[in-house]
């Protein structure tokens, strides 16, 4: 783009404002969200009231500011990418970094759109969102399952050496005792259920890198299903599960789709005080997999729906309210979505996730 074409643009860029900004921009400059105006050249031609506060500068001097004065030097160049590459034809979300007058950079969450002017682009909306809070959320739940997913090893590791010595006597008894079996075949059955969801523990120390894989989904479900059983036998709770002809994989790190799942399955089971029935179902639709967990609870009420991916809002006496927010994310990591119902009669999560090609 040559000099003359860049100053039409940003004239033009200018024309719009002036004329658009008490009608269109009156909403925006009250809004919750930073929002400014860029022409092409990466000047900044209109600031909102909160972008004021977030940058602690003027307005008038946010206007004589580029993207360089804005974004820290580190995540520069990639955001110049976005702006550049993308030549502003559509909309771009991304994360990045801000100067702050303090000194300290502020974590912000990017979404740019192209002006039109006469049905050519003339500059970017840039709205800005601070996400300083929610990294610091996910950096200390990110170390607090780490250490949860150490404590559950170390648990694991010191449970299964008595369990390998009992097997290991019974087993010698077992070949010394001439009467009946059938006592011992049951002993040595249940340890080696003990085994197997001590197996499963282990899965749950996450390891330090994410390990992305093709999983068979209905594998995966049943092995959820075992390291729960002790729990729905003990809230007399029937599992019925409906996936034994789903033959689909998915891509996906395992350690992280059981902890969805169990944390999914936990909320249903809790959700049936009196006993029940716990529904757990797949389906392959074209190019995703449909994995619905229902439950025939009380339900929940529309209040408290549309606030269960809040960060640390719960019901619970003892909980830390960051289970489905945890679990939101992982899906979205994914590429996967989540959708909850909810009636007096029970509740149903439905998790979509893309099929492995």
């Amino acid at each position: 783009m040559d000099k003359d074409e860049l100053k039409r643009l940003n004239f033009l860029l200018e024309i719009y404002v002036d004329v658009n900004v008490d009608k269109d921009f009156s909403v925006l400059s009250k809004d919750t969200d930073s929002f400014f105006i860029l022409n092409m050249s990466g000047q900044l031609i209109y600031v909102n009231e909160v972008c004021e506060e977030l940058l602690q500068c003027s307005r008038n001097e946010l206007k004589k500011m580029k993207l360089s004065d804005i974004f820290i030097s580190s995540a520069l160049s990639e955001t110049q990418t976005f702006f550049i590459e993308k030549q502003r034809e559509q909309l771009v979300n991304f994360d990045s970094k801000i100067n702050f007058r303090s000194g300290n950079p502020i974590d912000v969450n990017v979404t740019t759109f192209p002006v039109l002017f006469n049905n050519e682009v003339v500059g970017s909306y840039v709205v800005l969102k601070d996400i300083t809070l929610i990294k610091r959320e996910r950096q200390l739940l990110s170390e607090k399952r780490a250490a949860a997913g150490q404590l559950a090893a170390g648990i694991a590791h010191e449970i299964r050496n008595p369990i390998t010595a009992i097997k290991g006597f019974l087993q010698l008894i077992m070949g010394e005792h001439k009467g009946e079996k059938t006592y011992f075949r049951i002993v040595e059955s249940e340890i080696n259920r003990v085994e197997m969801i001590l197996k499963e523990l282990m899965v749950l120390a996450r390891p330090t890198k994410i390990d992305y894989k093709k999983l068979d989904i209905r594998s995966l479900l049943d092995k959820v299903l075992t390291l729960m059983e002790s729990q729905t036998l003990l809230k007399n709770i029937e599992v019925i599960k409906n996936f034994h002809a789903l033959e689909v994989t998915i891509v996906g790190d395992e350690n992280q789709m059981k902890q969805v799942f169990i944390n999914y399955i936990k909320n249903a089971i809790e959700a049936m005080k009196d006993g029940g029935k716990l529904i757990v179902e797949g389906i392959h639709l074209n190019e995703s997999v449909h994995i619905r967990i229902i439950d025939h609870g009380s339900g929940i009420p529309p209040e408290i729906l549309k606030r269960i991916n809040e960060p640390f809002f719960t019901t619970k006496e003892h909980g830390m309210g960051l289970g489905m927010q945890v679990s939101n994310e992982i899906i979205e990591e994914h590429s996967g979505k989540i959708n909850v119902i909810s009636n007096t009669e029970g509740t149903c999560i439905e998790v979509i996730l893309p099929t492995a090609i």
